[in-house]
């Protein structure tokens, strides 16, 4: 059986302001090409659809055309699990209605044979089971462990109770299909992932789980489909616990290789990566004022969207100007200008941040994080909040 490893589609997300819908669009159309070049009977997604939880009209209507112009394909079935940046809700909303087409949704933790879903192949015989497992939040395994207390101790420990407990409920169910393989997804930082520079995972969503060790995930699954951290890695060197990493760089230093994942569980586990195309070129420029303008006209024909960080150390008030004046007429695009060094704040490029280089979703969690906001509150003030920014982003697509 082959299967496609994939996650961390940060859909609506945008790069210094820059809506990626376009990129997107290319990625999904590309995706479908490779399932239908490669036979590909069944896709994981292992969370982080969305790049925020209440998503707007135009990223949902992506998502679920690429979904939609699945059937029919090798493809029969697709698992979407939540990640941290995704409306576990809003995913399970459609889940009765997609099931029927064998996409199964899985927002939140349950019961564990709820999470264990049959992958059918295109000759329709089950070839693997999938113990289908979401970003887990805190509240979440305190429950779970029917506790007050959170320490990361305990977190931790229920979360690989919650893995043994679906792993077990697969194993009852081989019963009915028979010893075929059990693969799981999760999305979480496991201890030893590799963040790459410039990678867009913030510390903010981290967190307690980005302690977990690669002994919670059983024994008896033959492979684990990761998701959150945005480079294509091996987790403590396993080849059969992995994260394909995000398909679009999440910013100008990202230098990690963008794939997917097949899976071949067909006479021993096989995994090939497939690269991911870029669908736009992104180019950082540094140095004085004439080293940019000189670089900013030699790639002003291509179609590239471009970074701009002023390291000299004299004043520079029209740069941002001047570097617009040197691409026009042209197709690239400069995204953004910025000073460092003496003519600017004495901080590295990849640590600077402004309002442009971070999404409105997490100003506002940081600013919860500041404030003395109850757990019970939090929640509801994100929801309120998300909905307010969807609605603005729906009115924006409609003008």
């Amino acid at each position: 059986m082959k299967i496609l490893h994939t996650s961390d589609w940060h859909i609506g997300n945008t790069l210094y302001g820059k809506k990626r819908y376009d990129e997107h669009e290319q990625f999904l159309h590309w995706l479908k090409s490779i399932i239908c070049e490669r036979g590909i009977d069944a896709l994981l997604v292992a969370g982080d659809v969305f790049d925020n939880g209440v998503p707007g009209g135009q990223a949902q209507k992506l998502y679920y055309d690429f979904l939609t112009s699945l059937l029919g394909t090798c493809c029969k079935t697709v698992v979407v699990t939540a990640g941290n940046h995704d409306s576990p809700t809003l995913l399970e909303a459609p889940a009765g209605v997609l099931s029927r087409l064998n996409i199964h949704t899985v927002g939140l933790p349950g019961e564990p044979d709820r999470h264990v879903i049959p992958l059918r192949g295109s000759d329709g015989k089950v070839g693997a089971l999938c113990a289908a497992v979401p970003y887990l939040r805190k509240n979440e395994m305190v429950r779970l462990e029917d506790e007050t207390e959170n320490s990361d101790e305990k977190i931790i420990r229920a979360t690989a109770q919650f893995y043994s407990d679906v792993t077990q409920a697969a194993l009852r169910a081989r019963e009915t299909y028979g010893p075929v393989p059990i693969v799981a997804t999760g999305h979480l930082f496991a201890a030893g992932a590799v963040r790459s520079e410039g990678d867009g995972v913030r510390e903010l969503y981290v967190g307690t789980l980005g302690q977990v060790g690669a002994d919670i995930f059983p024994p008896e699954l033959s492979y684990v489909a990761l998701g959150h951290i945005h480079g294509a890695q091996r987790v403590a060197g396993r080849d059969h616990i992995r994260y394909c990493g995000a398909p679009l760089p999440m910013s100008f230093s990202e230098k990690a290789k963008k794939c997917v994942l097949e899976v071949d569980t067909g006479d021993g586990l096989r995994v090939n990566e497939i690269e991911v195309p870029a669908f736009v070129k992104l180019v950082a420029v540094r140095g004085g004022r004439e080293e940019i303008l000189s670089a900013l006209a030699e790639i002003a024909d291509e179609d590239v969207w471009v970074e701009v960080t002023y390291t000299g150390e004299a004043a520079c008030p029209h740069l941002e100007a001047d570097a617009q004046d040197a691409v026009k007429g042209g197709r690239a695009q400069v995204l953004i200008t910025r000073a460092m060094g003496a003519a600017g704040p004495a901080i590295k490029a990849d640590e600077a941040e402004t309002l442009e280089t971070i999404s409105v979703q997490d100003v506002f969690l940081r600013c919860l994080e500041s404030g003395a906001v109850d757990e019970a509150d939090r929640q509801a003030l994100i929801d309120c909040f998300n909905e307010i920014i969807s609605g603005l982003e729906d009115a924006e697509s409609c003008a």
